[in-house]
């Protein structure tokens, strides 16, 4: 069998057709290179740009995507273009292309494949490969051909599937069904493995393998009944402490409208999952912020208090209810919407009523159903007691005299208040917990990038950069810590030989702050996390051609944000913030959502 299928998530049905050919300047015929099906593949769906690091075993798919002027756009390392390309992913909701060399280029792309995998992240991801008579095929000889890796066995559990064309004349076929897996049902990177010789190989009159038919991993709609419609409705109609739980997949599934329509007419509370922030606009009476593992206390405590919970496009994963699962929403009637079938079926909480659907789909039905929704007056005893939670867990912390986190994204979260568009990038840190906490989102004018279920350092700066190709009149901001930021400090070069106009907020506490804390509630000390050097990043800005200036003091905070807001490129503004400021309350293992633990408790 001459093309490789590897993973269980496709299905290579099509028939391959006669080889495209192309007329030189002597009207001879010139068999069409794999490299050139690639390129024209990539042309036909209005992709412009691909995220590259460059190597010798993709240097003719380079070439063909070259001539066909498509915009190149070159990384300083393999990680930023796949962090980039996921970012751009995002923003435009369109799949991206990621294309590195083999061996090394593969590996060190392995970290934002898993990344788009979790976060369900559309890519196509182009790997070259040595040539196939230096493949080995042999499983106890380690390397056969120079930068040779198993590619296939590296990138099969974090991709919806891994294809190999093991003779050009699959490749066109290879491709197009790359594409469909990536974006259908719930989207996700798919790998392309493609020997060097593939690519510079002209097709040929002869067929190319036919595969054979294996089991589709893609979900495929199907109808809500009617009354499922109904016993969800009379639910809500009859609940009295209700809340819903938004996901990442409303956003996929572009039912943020939909989602609104719903909480707005019954009056009902919104919880988010920490990538769905903005789902939901976060400033309304009616948000509840995000629960879990580092969210809000109030959003926990109306969790663990509702009688009727609606999760919809929402994993339920263990960073949102904490690892008491059987204590998860005591009181509450669930309703579990997913469009992954897995999800439903693998379930950590118990779920009284699993939806297989897609989001939009569903709450539009919902919607449709409640032109009889309870008057806002039905639920102002749980809106009373919601805001007496509120006045109880503020998340603001007391002033000490020294720079706070929060006071950072509180201010550029104001300085931005009025501009059209605002993307806001962060990594994994404390950085993040704070930026989810108190930056203002509201889909799509004010969106939040970060890594979610794969929880990768080193996100933030290069998903700046994908998101401000993406959308060029956006204002990008970056709010990265001291140690995410040296993860992939180099994308800085990137951002400044492009001109992009990201502005960059460095939270520099001089520790690995959320697991020096993890470490010091529990063992008294933060072993390699603590007391680490300072370095001065604003001289290393400037060495990469950015603006840059420090900030230690509150005072003169809004000045320098307004500064780097007003610089037509990039910038970056160090901020030396409080070293032992916590990310504060914090749920820990053994706790309920209600009972999150508080920088002083005893544990």
């Amino acid at each position: 069998m001459s093309l490789e299928d590897i993973s269980p998530a496709s299905d290579l049905t099509a028939s391959g057709g006669t080889a495209e050919e192309k007329l030189d300047q002597n009207f001879e015929v010139v068999p069409m290179l794999g490299a050139e099906i690639i390129a024209n593949a990539i042309v036909d769906r209005d992709i412009s740009r691909v995220f590259v690091y460059p190597g010798g075993t993709i240097a003719p798919i380079l070439e063909a995507l070259h001539d066909r002027n498509v915009e190149l756009f070159c990384s300083r390392a393999e990680q930023g273009a796949g962090f980039a390309a996921i970012a751009a992913a995002r923003v435009t909701n369109k799949p991206q292309v990621v294309m590195v060399t083999s061996g090394p280029g593969v590996t060190n792309l392995v970290t934002p494949i898993a990344d788009a995998f979790f976060d369900s992240v559309p890519l196509v991801v182009l790997a070259g490969q040595v040539g196939t008579p230096d493949l080995k095929r042999n499983d106890a000889l380690r390397q056969k051909g120079f930068q040779e890796v198993d590619t296939v066995g590296l990138c099969k559990p974090i991709a919806k599937a891994v294809l190999r064309p093991m003779h050009v004349n699959d490749t066109s076929r290879v491709i197009d069904e790359a594409f469909h897996i990536a974006t259908t049902g719930r989207p996700g990177p798919v790998v392309i493995d493609i020997p060097m010789d593939v690519q510079r190989t002209g097709v040929t009159q002869e067929e190319g393998s036919v595969p054979e038919e294996q089991p589709r991993l893609d979900v495929m709609q199907q109808e809500i009944p009617a009354q499922t419609i109904e016993t969800i409705a009379s639910r809500i109609r009859s609940a009295k402490s209700p809340v819903i739980i938004a996901g990442y997949g409303v956003v996929l599934s572009d039912a943020t409208q939909e989602l609104r329509t719903l909480a707005d007419q019954c009056n009902i509370p919104v919880s988010h999952s920490l990538p769905a922030l903005g789902a939901y606009p976060t400033n309304s009476p009616l948000s509840l912020g995000f629960h879990g593992h580092t969210g809000s206390q109030v959003a926990g405590l109306a969790l663990h208090h509702a009688d009727l919970i609606i999760a919809v496009g929402s994993r339920l994963d263990i960073r949102q209810i904490g690892s008491e699962a059987a204590a998860f929403a005591p009181e509450a009637f669930l309703v579990r919407v997913d469009i992954d079938t897995t999800e439903l079926h693998d379930t950590r909480v118990k779920c009284d009523l699993p939806v297989q659907a897609d989001c939009k789909a569903f709450l539009a039905a919902l919607n449709a159903a409640l032109a009889d929704a309870p008057s806002s007056d039905a639920l102002a005893p749980w809106h009373a007691r919601i805001a007496e939670w509120r006045s109880i867990h503020p998340l603001m912390p007391e002033t000490n005299g020294t720079l706070k986190p929060q006071s950072v994204i509180c201010a550029v979260d104001r300085l931005t208040s009025d501009h059209a568009s605002v993307i806001c990038t962060s990594g994994v840190g404390s950085h993040q917990q704070w930026t989810a906490r108190h930056f203002s989102f509201d889909y799509p004018a004010r969106r939040w990038l970060t890594s979610a279920g794969h929880g990768t350092m080193g996100y933030d700066l290069p998903a700046a950069i994908g998101a401000q190709l993406a959308n060029p009149d956006a204002t990008v901001c970056c709010f990265v810590g001291d140690g995410s930021l040296q993860m992939n400090i180099q994308e800085l070069g990137a951002a400044a030989e492009h001109g992009l106009p990201i502005k960059i907020f460095v939270l520099d506490n001089s520790r690995l702050g959320i697991v020096s804390q993890f470490q010091l509630a529990n063992w008294g000390r933060d072993l390699t996390t603590g007391g680490k050097a300072s370095n001065n990043f604003t001289d290393i800005a400037r060495a990469f051609g950015l603006w840059s200036c420090t900030v230690e003091k509150e005072a003169d905070l809004e000045d320098a944000i307004a500064q780097a807001l007003a610089q037509p490129g990039p910038a970056l503004v160090h901020c030396r913030i409080d070293p032992v400021e916590d990310v504060s309350p914090m749920l820990l293992g053994g706790q309920t959502l209600d009972k999150m633990w508080r920088t002083g408790d005893d544990t």
